[in-house]
C-alpha cells in the first residue's frame, strides 16, 4: 500500500511538472522573466532601513526587452512597499534603484554597473547576461531548454545587505555561496 501511495504521489508530481512546463512554453520568455522579477521583490528583504512609505524602485537599464509586460507592476505592492518602475538613460540615474535589471545592450558596461550598484548597498542586480552571477551580479536568468530559470549569488546578496528567503534559494537552479 505504501509503495502504491509513493507511486501515485510521484505520478501526480510528474504530471504537474510537465503541465507547468507546457504552460510555461506558451508564455513568452520575457513574460516569465517579468513574473520572476516581481516575485524576487517578494522573497528578498532589504536591510537598508527603507520604510513601507518609501517606494521600491525597479529600474531597467539598457535595452528594454519587457515591452508593456512590466506595466502592471507599477503601483503594485511588495512587502508593503509600492513598486515604482524607472528606466534610467544614464549611469548616474541608477542611484536610488532597489532592483536593477541590466539589459543585454549593457554587456560591455556590466562590470562598471555592478561596481556602482555594489557601492550603493541594497541593490538587487538582475540580468540575463551570460555568467552574470560570476561577474558579481545577484540573480541571473538562465535558459535550460525552453525553460527560464535563475541562479543566485548568495555571497553577492549578503555583501549588498540583502536577505534571500530560503524558498527562493530552493527554486534557484544554482546558488553560489
Amino acid at each position: 500500500m505504501r509503495d502504491h501511495l509513493k507511486y501515485l504521489v510521484s505520478l501526480v508530481l510528474s504530471l504537474s511538472l510537465s503541465l507547468a512546463s507546457a504552460h510555461a512554453s506558451i508564455r513568452s520568455e520575457y513574460e516569465v522573466k517579468a513574473a520572476f522579477l516581481y516575485n524576487f521583490t517578494r522573497f528578498i528583504t532589504w536591510s537598508n532601513g527603507a520604510t513601507v512609505s518609501e517606494p521600491l524602485d525597479v529600474c531597467i537599464y539598457g535595452d528594454e526587452p519587457f515591452g508593456d509586460l512590466l506595466a502592471p507592476l507599477q503601483g503594485r505592492r511588495s512587502q508593503g512597499r509600492e513598486l515604482q518602475l524607472r528606466y534610467p538613460s544614464v549611469v548616474a540615474d541608477i542611484a536610488g534603484c532597489d532592483v536593477l535589471f541590466i539589459g543585454q545592450s549593457q554587456s560591455r558596461n556590466v562590470d562598471e554597473l555592478l561596481k556602482m550598484a555594489q557601492s550603493q548597498k541594497g541593490v538587487l542586480t538582475v540580468s540575463d547576461l551570460p555568467d552574470f552571477i560570476r561577474k558579481g551580479g545577484i540573480v541571473g536568468y538562465v535558459k535550460q531548454g525552453n525553460v527560464i530559470r535563475f541562479e543566485i549569488s548568495l555571497k553577492a546578496a549578503i555583501e549588498a545587505g540583502l536577505t534571500i528567503n530560503s524558498r527562493l534559494l530552493e527554486l534557484a537552479v544554482r546558488v553560489l555561496r
